[in-house]
């Protein structure tokens, strides 16, 4: 399938978005600023910055909440990495198309706020192909759009976090005393696969001088059971089982949210085969449309995976994070201080991304080829 479009701009695709402004330094404080962040996340969680998986860690004791923290912590991480790596690929196709058509590293200096070097070189790079296509010139651009796919193993992977496995407690709780089963820390109150120290109301194959069960007992045991017990234990039950059902915790929808949104987000894309053809003919059309050739399909990938594959699950993770917030009280100073720091990370790459892919789509919609 092939595209011919016309100029167009991409709207704003994230609900966070912002125009930040400055004057003087403020570019250089801006990098300050976003490596304090980026410092005070580290501090605060490092999982969220650590070359390992944040899924698996212990956050808080309770099972369910730590796979659904362990899940949007990855999630925030990836995204992270997502948004550098977005940023410095759209970065680089301006700034060495800007190098191709003459525009001095100056006019494209770093502009303060979120992915300040992208709206530099990008906003210097819109302004020069305007100069070039003064006077009515347009470019027609025909190309087969990008294609991506999520990152299945990713998925995978993280989804079977998000399978809790029922807690001991809950057995012990839901299950009926007479199909419990396990190794009794305590006094065994039923029957006792296993030696039996204490009374037995059946048949006992071994007993002491003062008349104790010290063997095996057929009936139900009164005292410490060195195998397993059933039904009653007076104590602490270890890896207790029920032959009757007792149902496991449902899977987290939002564990599996955040999941998907990382798999999309590591996902790999193609890059568009693209023809450009102008409507009149000069040295510097001749020179726009060489350098377009080579550069602007990263720009296309960056607008159609982030503007339209994985912009949904970046939103869902702005919301994930918010509503996180709100679930952990009680869990703990660790798990509260990995979601904060993660629910900032997202906020700050959801802004960097943005940024990214509205330079990309004003670039690419001067030469007809906006997505």
């Amino acid at each position: 399938m092939h595209n011919r479009l016309g100029l167009s701009l991409l709207a704003p695709i994230f609900a966070l978005a912002c125009d930040a402004s400055g004057s003087g330094s403020a570019a250089n404080n801006n990098n300050i600023a976003s490596a304090i962040l980026g410092a005070g996340q580290a501090v605060a969680c490092p999982e969220l910055v650590g070359v390992g998986s944040a899924i698996g860690v212990k956050y808080t004791a309770e099972a369910r909440l730590n796979a659904k923290i362990g899940a949007f912590v990855q999630a925030a991480k990836d995204l992270k990495s997502a948004a550098m790596s977005i940023e410095g690929e759209v970065y680089n196709a301006c700034s060495k198309m800007g190098a191709d058509l003459g525009i001095s590293p100056d006019r494209m200096a770093e502009q303060a706020g979120p992915a300040g070097k992208v709206k530099g070189a990008c906003a210097a790079l819109e302004a020069e192909v305007k100069t070039i296509l003064a006077g009515g010139i347009t470019i027609d651009a025909s190309y087969d759009p990008p294609k991506c796919q999520i990152n299945a193993s990713a998925k995978a992977s993280c989804e079977g976090s998000c399978e809790v496995e029922v807690e001991p407690a809950t057995i012990v709780a839901e299950c009926s005393p007479a199909q419990l089963s396990g190794t009794c820390e305590g006094t065994c109150g039923g029957s006792c696969e296993g030696t039996c120290n204490g009374e037995c109301s059946g048949e006992c194959s071994a007993k002491d001088a003062q008349g104790n069960c010290v063997g095996s007992c057929s009936g139900e045991c009164r005292g410490t059971c060195s195998g397993t017990c059933h039904a009653s234990c007076q104590g602490t039950w270890k890896a207790p089982k029920c032959e009757g059902k007792v149902t496991p915790p449902s899977v987290d929808a939002d564990c599996k949210a955040s999941c998907n949104a990382s798999a999309e987000i590591k996902g790999s894309c193609t890059k568009p085969r693209l023809e450009l053809k102008a409507s009149s003919s000069t040295e510097m059309i001749g020179k726009l449309l060489a350098s377009a050739s080579v550069h602007l399909p990263a720009l296309l990938v960056a607008q159609f995976k982030f503007g339209k594959q994985a912009a949904q699950s970046v939103k869902i993770l702005v919301k994930l994070g918010n509503e996180l917030s709100g679930e952990i009280e009680g869990a703990g100073s660790r798990a509260a201080a990995c979601v904060s720091a993660a629910a900032s990370a997202v906020a700050e790459a959801s802004l960097s991304i943005n940024v990214s892919v509205q330079a990309s789509a004003s670039v690419s919609g001067q030469v007809g080829a906006g997505i």
